[in-house]
């Protein structure tokens, strides 16, 4: 790659054409909503595109296509994420040859609760597919503690600080290690083998209760709660952030599935630019990850490119897909 950052004409239908492989892709197609979509600027112009299919079964193989193509193009270990609607992507899952590399269905909490609702549940999620291949570079994320599970939950204390409780014994439906430590022989087991156990012992973390002994998980080593696949901490598009294009996501929705799929030095890849909130957040995120983005709207071109003037922006791009 001749740059770090590519903004690039090209049709998502072309990326056969491209030379290299990537490590993440992120993909916010159109939705097949049979729509025109447009925002009107403060200086009269405006910004469109259309979503508009002869049948919602043209749009549905045409979006398996895209798909397979972007799974094509990336490297022997990585993650990909189709952003849509529920329906289509529940619809497109069928017409996939790499279903069984689905890995989960992220959904994200788009909008805040609707109160006009009369005859129906509001719709406030958008569905982001996960796609994974081999073994890819991921890094949990975490989000604060409750400030009130954690005052009740970390509620135990010793020479040490405040701790909380977390089970070291087996259950009904998964039988641990069976032998005797410490005088105790819990009804299910051990979750570890004797020398495990008794790792934890030396290093005092395990708390012996009246009835069952526990691990010991101290306040100030939490690092939070793991974000799992409900994403509600998100929020849409704000006004500090500003829109500049229909269908805008949040940076702050790239920057997480950047920064935990895309490792340092790594290369995102975008086909749908949009207002280039893939790029952006690619170079927030920093540690010389590289971005190559594109589009077909001049409108999305010309927005990018207006954006980000101090930046060396590569929109030749023929050493990495080759314009047909």
């Amino acid at each position: 790659m001749k740059s770090d950052y590519y903004v690039l004409k090209r049709n998502a239908e072309t990326m056969d054409e491209m030379s290299v492989d990537v490590d993440c892709i992120y993909i916010d197609p159109p939705f097949g909503l049979q729509k025109d979509f447009s925002m009107k600027e403060t200086d009269g112009s405006d910004k469109s595109f259309s979503d508009n299919w002869d049948s919602f079964e043209e749009f549905i193989e045409w979006y398996a296509g895209i798909i397979h193509g972007c799974w094509n193009n990336l490297k022997k270990d990585g993650w990909l994420y189709c952003h849509n609607n529920h329906i289509s992507n529940s619809l497109v899952l069928s017409k996939l040859d790499i279903v069984k590399n689905y890995y989960t269905n992220i959904s994200w909490k788009r909008s805040h609760p609707h109160n006009n609702i009369k005859n129906g549940w509001g719709n406030i999620t958008d569905s982001i597919l996960v796609f994974r291949k081999g073994n890819p570079y991921f890094s949990v994320e975490y989000k604060p503690l409750d400030s009130k599970y954690g005052k009740s939950s970390f509620n135990n204390t010793d020479e040490v600080g405040n701790y909380a409780l977390a089970p070291i014994t087996g259950e009904k439906s998964r039988v641990g290690h069976m032998f005797e430590f410490n005088g105790v022989t819990p009804v299910y087991g051990w979750r570890g083998n004797k020398e495990k156990i008794q790792e934890l012992h030396n290093k005092g973390l395990i708390h012996y209760g009246k009835n069952k002994p526990y691990k010991k998980l101290y306040a100030s080593d939490s690092k939070g709660v793991p974000i799992q696949n409900f994403w509600d901490d998100i929020h849409p598009v704000t006004r500090r952030e500003g829109r500049s294009y229909p269908t805008q996501k949040p940076i702050n929705l790239l920057k997480r599935i950047i920064q935990t799929s895309c490792p340092a030095g790594g290369i995102m890849f975008d086909p749908f630019a949009g207002a280039g909130t893939t790029l952006s957040a690619t170079i927030e995120c920093g540690e010389n990850r590289k971005c190559i983005t594109s589009d077909i709207s001049d409108d999305s071109l010309e927005l990018i490119r207006s954006r980000f003037p101090l930046f060396d922006l590569n929109t030749d791009g023929n050493d990495v897909w080759l314009e047909c």
